[in-house]
């Protein structure tokens, strides 16, 4: 080479360095902008996240607290809130001031009774800065025992439902306050912020494919952290909208189904050791129904064992595709789980689900047990009267708002007097008990029996017309005619009268409702009894 090419080559070289080193800096001060940017972006996406499902949570926990004040049972109340903070669960404090700031009740029972000063505690002058102003918002990050939490604090007004204990005029009961530990959430973005800045580094050279692959493992974990956080809150939230066991058992079944995507569910629900029911779906038809167990049935062996002995955690089948998940609550076996998939094996990641599913589902079952005790007649096993005037309310309710229409069932036993007088109280009792069994084998799941008064029974059918009413009146009728009731060596026979009334077609106020129903009832019985009469008969 000459002296000429070898001068070219001599500037030429360095010039390159300049430009490669040049390049590569413009490059690594665009990533790290970027990176810095996209870091800020997530973190705050992620603290914000946090803050709208930490108020979806408190708002959950609220209706339930919400749903147990009405029914004035502060230990129902303790142990709900006692409840929230669990192993599990993310949330580190729940607690209740009542109006005068003091601690009415709270995860951590040390603090029951504690006084709390707004403007002076620590742990209160985040959101009360100034005495002369309302907090700017409801829901803040604070310092608590050397760690992050995101606070939310819901106020919990005075409701007509409250004035049985809180004085008409006050316009607050008390404050409902949820912390929950911001660690996992900070801990994801100190990881994240690491990988991020470390690859926007390393990037250029040969570790961009494994960091990418490093970088998605965590994606799919933060994914995976808020699919089980948005299925938790979610399942409080539905799980919440009703304490009746007829009503959380659809609900429970769409939770289980959607979760860990099963084909067909079962809730068996036990009586005592020996009795129970079972209510099954299946994604073919999409309805509950009731289902007896047949000899044969994979579920019956479980069932058995399951109602003598009991067992504590889920079982898992052989090829995958069963479950049997017990759930207990403080000892008391609350229901029995069945699930079935028709395909593949249930994922493992649908079976991590399984321990925060259960354990929320048994609080919720526990409650409407305790619930469907203080609401149902001893004697028979129906609803209350008084549970009978909450529910058909409620219904009217549904009826102004999405013109659900449903019907009314009044019964009679025809010549009940007689039984009684012939053989007794003790006989009649079992006659009542067995007419009661004779309703509950002739109506859905969804449909709801009470005992109204004496030998009178009332039955409240959802979604009903006064065609199909008629058709489930005839079907109470026939099974109370062909049984026979036995109480020792006596063996009875009774008759019903029945009145049936449909709103809106017949009425549309609940005394009407129950009027027309009462007189399609006395109709029934001044004309033969034994039978059915419908109010456009009248």
């Amino acid at each position: 080479m000459d002296n000429n090419v070898q001068k070219e080559v001599g500037w030429l070289l360095p010039l390159k360095k300049k430009i490669l080193v040049g390049i590569f800096g413009i490059l690594a001060v665009s990533m790290s902008v970027t990176v810095f940017f996209i870091v800020t972006m997530l973190r705050d996406g992620l603290l914000t996240d946090s803050a709208v499902q930490t108020r979806e949570l408190g708002n959950a926990i609220k209706n339930s607290v919400n749903k147990m004040m009405v029914m004035r049972s502060p230990v129902l109340i303790q142990d709900a809130i006692e409840d929230t903070v669990t192993g599990d669960s993310s949330i580190v404090k729940a607690f209740v001031l009542d109006r005068t700031g003091r601690i009415a009740y709270s995860s951590d029972k040390k603090e029951i009774g504690q006084v709390l000063d707004r403007h002076r505690n620590p742990s209160c002058v985040g959101c009360h800065q100034r005495a002369d102003r309302s907090p700017p918002q409801n829901t803040i990050v604070m310092e608590r025992e050397d760690r992050k939490i995101h606070r939310n604090v819901m106020v919990i007004y005075n409701e007509k439902a409250c004035y049985g204990c809180h004085p008409p005029s006050a316009r607050i009961n008390g404050k409902l306050i949820i912390d929950k530990s911001l660690e996992s959430t900070n801990s994801l973005i100190c990881r994240l912020e690491l990988i991020i800045f470390g690859s926007g580094l390393l990037c250029l050279v040969i570790l961009f494919p494994f960091l990418s692959k490093l970088l998605n493992k965590y994606v799919r974990e933060i994914i995976r952290q808020n699919n089980e956080r948005s299925l938790l809150y979610g399942m409080i939230e539905r799980l919440s909208k009703s304490i009746e066991i007829e009503e959380l058992k659809p609900i429970v079944i769409d939770i289980l189904s959607d979760a860990l995507d099963a084909d067909e569910v079962s809730i068996v629900i036990p009586k005592d050791t020996e009795h129970y029911s079972v209510s099954f779906w299946s994604r073919t038809d999409g309805a509950v129904t009731r289902k007896k167990v047949e000899e044969g049935d994979p579920l019956r062996t479980v069932l058995d064992r399951w109602l003598k002995d009991g067992f504590a955690d889920y079982e898992l089948s052989e090829d995958g595709r069963l479950i049997y998940m017990p759930v207990e609550k403080s000892g008391t076996r609350l229901a029995l789980v069945a699930l079935r998939k028709h395909g593949a094996a249930f994922s493992p990641e649908r079976l991590n689900l399984i321990g925060i599913i259960n354990g929320h589902i048994a609080i919720s079952f526990e409650n409407a047990r305790l619930y469907n005790i203080a609401t149902t007649d001893e004697l028979t096993g129906l609803y209350t009267k008084r549970h009978f005037k909450y529910y058909i309310e409620k219904k009217f309710v549904d009826f102004e708002q999405f013109g659900d229409k449903f019907t009314l069932l009044m019964l009679d036993l025809d010549n009940f007097k007689r039984v009684n007088d012939t053989y007794g109280h003790v006989a009649g009792d079992a006659v009542l008990r067995g007419v009661a069994r004779c309703i509950t084998q002739s109506i859905r799941e969804n449909d709801f029996a009470f005992r109204y008064g004496g030998e009178e029974l009332g039955v409240v059918l959802p979604a009903t017309g006064m065609k199909s009413g008629r058709h489930v009146a005839e079907r109470i009728r026939a099974c109370v005619e062909a049984s026979v009731f036995e109480e020792g060596q006596l063996k009875m026979s009774v008759t019903v009268s029945i009145g049936v009334s449909t709103c809106p077609e017949d009425a549309i106020t609940v005394k009407d409702l129950i009027l027309t129903a009462d007189k399609a009832l006395y109709t029934a019985k001044e004309t033969g009894k034994n039978k059915v009469t419908v109010a456009p008969e009248l």
